[in-house]
């Protein structure tokens, strides 16, 4: 990296991302017009970086890429287009795990289970119903970059899908929590189903019977081969994660609000400790649980209140409220002011 940039990313080490996924945001930026000298103003990237797509690097620089990107070219769907030709390769070891597993459920319990060789705090969770499957994303730099790595990832795996499986596509619909960039028809051009925004959750839906169709390369055998060679490679990252237990503790509560989960026995689970335990790290920290819980849940509130389209009601849901009434209560607890109120303020 350029030196006026290395030492902001290097106190950043303790969360990072797949060099391939950095490379072919890089790459895409570059082929679309940006000046590799801007790029590296802004994130301290040389091409030099970026030579070893196995290794990793610091996770804000792509969101950061990203950014640039919108800010020059308003209006377009730019994550869609740089997925429609980005290789395969950026999905690193994960994409022959899928394209090997005996079925699509098993690949995509192949991409839950290994996510973190991805990036550090991706959150990916699986959700099966009667009739549907629901492929749950979240990253914390989607509130940075605005959604546009979630796009990328999700527009990915959808054609990943589509080779591994061939035939019929399952995918039903699409889910994205933040507002289009381009306009809807791109989206659903790209997807082939209807795609929604402003969603709760950023998700792939799928027809849950649809899950047991086999893949094309399906091989037990050298399923469990690469399957090995991934629990050495997350045990390798697991062991030079320097992430400090208030660390673990903050991403934890952020992976848990995305699925509207704010209670210390959800938290408590997520971090495969006791709730005791859980207040004792946060007292130990001059911190407690429930102001925790509150801070996020303030935080949250107050990006969808900007929202104009989103009643009261559906925002107390978002939130975990069981009722508009008790939400209400917490917001003017916390400011002073109803949320209705708060809505009409000046900018």
């Amino acid at each position: 990296m350029s030196e006026p940039n290395r030492t902001f990313y290097d106190s950043s080490q303790k969360h990072k991302m797949l060099t391939s996924i950095v490379a072919n945001t890089f790459n895409y930026a570059v082929g679309r017009g940006l000046d590799v000298e801007q790029i590296a103003a802004a994130t301290g990237l040389q091409r030099t970086d970026l030579v070893d797509p196995e290794t990793r690097l610091p996770e804000e620089l792509a969101p950061t890429i990203w950014k640039l990107l919108g800010e020059a070219y308003p209006g377009q769907a730019l994550a869609l287009h740089a997925a429609g030709a980005a290789p395969f390769s950026a999905l690193g070891q994960l994409a022959p795990a899928m394209e090997y597993a005996k079925d699509a459920r098993s690949a995509l319990e192949a991409l839950v289970q290994y996510r973190a060789i991805l990036s550090d705090r991706l959150s990916i969770k699986l959700i099966e119903s009667d009739a549907e499957a629901s492929l749950h994303l979240h990253h914390p730099i989607d509130d940075i970059d605005g959604g546009y790595g979630a796009e990328a990832g999700m527009a990915m795996l959808t054609r990943f899908g589509k080779k591994i499986i061939g035939g019929e596509s399952p995918l039903i619909r699409v889910n994205f929590k933040h507002p289009p960039f381009g306009s809807l028809h791109v989206y659903e051009a790209f997807f082939d189903v209807p795609v929604f925004f402003q969603q709760p959750y950023n998700a792939l839906v799928f027809h849950r019977k649809a899950l047991d169709q086999p893949t094309q390369k399906g091989d037990v055998h050298l399923f469990r081969y690469i399957q090995g060679n991934l629990d050495l490679l997350q045990d390798h990252w697991r062991l030079h994660n320097n992430s400090s237990q208030i660390s673990k503790l903050y991403d934890a509560i952020a992976d848990n609000a995305d699925f509207i989960e704010y209670s210390a026995e959800a938290l408590a689970q997520q971090m495969n400790m006791s709730v005791r335990s859980l207040q004792r790290l946060a007292k130990e920290h001059g911190l407690t649980i429930r102001g925790l819980l509150d801070d996020t849940r303030q935080t949250k509130a107050k990006q969808l209140l900007t929202n104009t389209t989103l009643k009261i009601g559906e925002i107390s849901n978002r939130l975990g409220y069981s009722d508009e009434r008790s939400f209400r209560r917490a917001f003017k607890r916390w400011t002073g002011q109803n949320p209705s109120k708060y809505r009409q303020r000046p900018d």
